[in-house]
């Protein structure tokens, strides 16, 4: 049991960025499909939907929070 209970801990653990590239990323890019939003650069939507929840999700990793307040 102690090996799945590190596993486990470890998947939580690294929560934020998993939940900022599998969901965010997604619902970015349809967000941008249902408004019509033309891509930079020439990305596909999940495409930059990723790269954008990821980034949000690495950040918020890091800082330990999702939102971004002044202190």
């Amino acid at each position: 049991m102690p090996a799945l209970e590190f596993v486990v801990k470890k998947i939580l653990h690294l929560m934020p960025i998993l939940f900022g590239f599998l969901f965010f990323g997604p619902l970015f890019a349809q967000t941008m499909d249902r408004l019509g939003w033309q891509e930079p650069l020439g990305l596909s939507p999940l495409a930059l939907g990723l790269v954008v929840g990821g980034t949000w999700g690495i950040c918020a990793f890091f800082r330990g929070s999702w939102i971004w307040a002044r202190p």
